[in-house]
């Protein structure tokens, strides 16, 4: 691997995507939310391969380390990024009470566009 140039990359990457990708220029702009971005895009592309796997609110911030944020914290990012239609929150069917989290159709294209970048490296 050629770190150098993949430092170079990633310096570059955080301008031009932030500019282009607004889903990502979200996500990327506090610690908890890339971690909520990627525990929900991982999800996504789980519950692909298995359709019966759920991404619930409750599982996420059970595994979101506690020094990223307190649990209103976590709910504000959620509900912040439901209101900028970047996540979609789907009531469970069996469970009224209970809530999904899925990538909108504008996260998912942003996201692999974006990871595209990637390759080679």
């Amino acid at each position: 691997m050629d770190y150098l140039k993949f430092t170079r990359f990633l310096k570059h990457d955080f301008e031009k995507s932030n500019k282009k990708f607004n889903s990502i220029k979200f996500f990327r702009s506090e610690l908890v939310l890339i971690f909520i971005w990627f525990w929900i895009l991982e999800n996504y592309y789980n519950s692909k391969e298995n359709q019966s796997f759920k991404s619930n609110v409750e599982t996420l911030v059970r595994e979101i380390p506690k020094g990223l944020g307190s649990r209103p914290t976590i709910f504000k990012f959620i509900e912040k990024a439901i209101a900028s239609k970047f996540i979609i929150k789907i009531i469970d069917p069996e469970d009224k009470r209970k809530w999904n989290l899925k990538p909108s159709a504008q996260t998912i294209q942003e996201f692999e566009e974006w990871s595209s970048g990637f390759s080679g490296y």
